[in-house]
């Protein structure tokens, strides 16, 4: 039998990804905007700080890699902005 994936076992996977700049977990941090979980399927919104952030695609990956490593989940797809410059 599979566990159901819930918000709070993506949430808490999430936990250890850290900003490598900021020194805090994503979620500490608010990047995540929305999640959404439809089965094996979790679908991430996130928003970095900035849109020159030079460890956006290496922050992502470690988000899409814990996520992935959540019991039950198959696949994850994370849509990404960026806060905008005044």
């Amino acid at each position: 039998m599979s566990t159901a994936v819930t918000e709070a076992m993506v949430y808490e996977a999430l936990k250890k990804v850290i900003d490598p700049e900021l020194r805090h977990n994503v979620v500490d941090l608010g990047f995540i905007r929305e999640i959404d979980i439809v089965g094996d399927y979790v679908h991430l919104d996130i928003q970095l700080t900035t849109p020159y952030c030079p460890f956006a695609d290496q922050i992502v990956e470690s988000m899409r890699s814990a996520v992935a490593g959540v019991q039950g989940v198959k696949k994850v797809e994370i849509e990404r902005a960026c806060m905008k410059e005044d």
